[in-house]
């Protein structure tokens, strides 16, 4: 891990393979010790980019991230934007730690909590929002700069009108962000994104086997956007799901990191023995 790439055409030195804090202080994930725990592994062996969102585990992702990588040169901060909690989700916050506990102890809690997380999130492309969520995420990771920002999953329609990207624009020409970037669910969106010449950075979905982003990837590759490659053991396939760790993953994330116009793969685990089993 200790061999550094660019990140595109950004002046960014990033490691292979980056880690995916999706679940970082959630009710199934890993608790805070446990997660602090896992990045200090990740730095101490060489990963230095980190993806979260404003979502990811009502915000406590970023505030994990945001306690243990304050100070830390050379970190890569990937974060994301346009979705929101509902004020429903906003209210049981406060419960989390009860929640978590009866999710461990209870099947039916635990199949409950993942019905809920299955039903996705809304979004708001507003350039206000979008602002607003970014001085939040900007909090919670005490930082006044974040490295790369992305539009979470926006559909191709609101890429289209350009002005959810002109609020990124807008947000580094004050140096609040580094590299634009849009975290996408499809290819038409992709192609989208790619025909914005204002977007530095794409993540993709990379299954195994899967060759719908072949095309995007080469058009990337020529014109210098980086491109963060996630979902690359099967995604949501294999969630809830026993996988085959050790070689088989460590090829497959090799495979996956090395391939011709993929910058990065990500890496999502919570648990420390397997990224160890990975990366070492």
């Amino acid at each position: 891990m200790n061999c550094k790439r660019a990140f595109g055409a950004s002046e960014l030195l990033v490691s292979p393979i980056g880690l995916g804090c999706s679940r970082l202080g959630s009710v199934l994930g890993a608790r805070h010790e446990k997660s602090e725990e896992l990045i200090k592994v990740a730095l101490d062996n060489g990963i230095n980019f980190f993806d979260t969102s404003n979502i990811y585990a009502q915000g406590e992702s970023e505030r994990i991230l945001g306690k243990v990588t304050k100070g830390v040169p050379d970190v890569v901060i990937c974060t994301k934007v346009g979705k929101y909690l509902p004020l429903a989700k906003q209210l049981i916050v406060p419960f989390k730690p009860i929640i978590s506990f009866l999710a461990s102890k209870n099947k039916a809690v635990r199949g409950g909590v993942r019905q809920a997380r299955s039903n996705g999130l809304p979004s708001d492309w507003n350039p206000a929002k979008i602002r607003k969520s970014v001085e939040s995420s900007l909090r919670r990771l005490q930082r006044d700069h974040v490295h790369v920002l992305m539009l979470h999953s926006p559909p191709h329609e609101f890429l289209q009108r350009g002005d959810a990207i002109g609020a990124l624009a807008s947000l580094k020409a004050e140096g609040k962000i580094g590299v634009i970037g849009v975290s996408v669910d499809d290819p038409v969106a992709a192609q989208v994104a790619l025909d914005d010449n204002r977007v530095e950075a794409l993540q993709i979905p990379l299954h195994p086997s899967s060759n719908e982003y072949d095309e995007i990837i080469e058009t990337a590759y020529s014109r210098g956007v980086a491109i963060v490659a996630r979902e690359v053991l099967g995604g949501p396939n294999v969630i809830g799901k026993k996988i085959l760790l050790g070689d088989a993953v460590a090829a497959r994330m090799d495979e996956a990191s090395t391939r011709r116009g993929v910058t990065l793969a990500l890496l999502g685990t919570t648990n420390v023995d397997h990224l160890k089993e990975i990366i070492i």
